[in-house]
């Protein structure tokens, strides 16, 4: 369940056998990258809930790091945007647990020679102001990959208008696919956890129904 000390006792269980937040400095500053893709509420399993956020924001800070928390949904990159957003999927619990949300709403061009697909591309600039990424993840189906998960969480490194101008550029699923893996193999988050207590199933990433699976996932890069 969402109840916070299940939570951590999770977090804690799916991060020990990655050897925990050992890896965390004092002073660091550290992305939690979530699924904000759209302003529904919580209960809707469209975006990663906020008592896992603000649970691993505690963890973190308790380390002496600095969190902030922050998604490029679709459409516009600006504050009125993003803060609807972050009211209505419940992000103000994250700030209280410690976290700050990402206000930075730049934008930088990014060239990546090793790229399979995305060798040149546009991302949200805070992602690159920060010492390393934990990449937090919704479990959902979703229409065109069939899964959205911890690497399909990248995409939205994408600024928002900008979105549909990579499905354009990648209309085929594997060049598409290509080019989420380029993200991810950019960003280099140094840890990934997929918030599937809630998943959701259909017609996702937001338009499905929530199913009750009762996970939490964890991953090294």
């Amino acid at each position: 369940s969402y109840q916070p000390d299940t939570v951590k006792k999770a977090l804690e269980e799916a991060l020990e056998p990655l050897g925990g937040l050992s890896w965390v400095k004092p002073g660091m500053r550290i992305a939690l990258k979530a699924n904000l893709v759209c302003a529904h509420k919580k209960e809707a399993a469209s975006t990663t809930h906020p008592t896992v956020l603000a649970e691993l924001t505690r963890m973190l800070t308790a380390c002496g790091a600095q969190v902030v928390l922050g998604d490029s949904p679709g459409g516009l990159f600006n504050e009125p945007t993003l803060k609807r957003i972050y009211d209505v999927t419940g992000m103000q619990e994250v700030v209280r647990a410690g976290a700050e949300l990402n206000r930075d709403f730049g934008e930088e061009t990014v060239t990546f020679p090793e790229a399979v697909c995305a060798k040149t591309f546009s991302c949200t600039a805070w992602l690159q102001k920060v010492d390393v990424i934990i990449n937090v993840c919704k479990l959902k189906s979703h229409g065109m990959m069939g899964m959205s998960a911890a690497a399909k969480n990248m995409f939205g490194a994408i600024p928002g208008t900008k979105k549909p101008e990579y499905h354009f550029r990648f209309p085929e699923m594997p060049d598409f696919a290509n080019m989420i893996v380029d993200l991810d193999e950019y960003f280099k988050p140094v840890l990934h956890i997929a918030d599937a207590v809630v998943g959701m199933e259909g017609n996702g990433p937001t338009q499905g129904k929530p199913k009750q699976i009762g996970a939490l996932l964890a991953s090294g890069s």
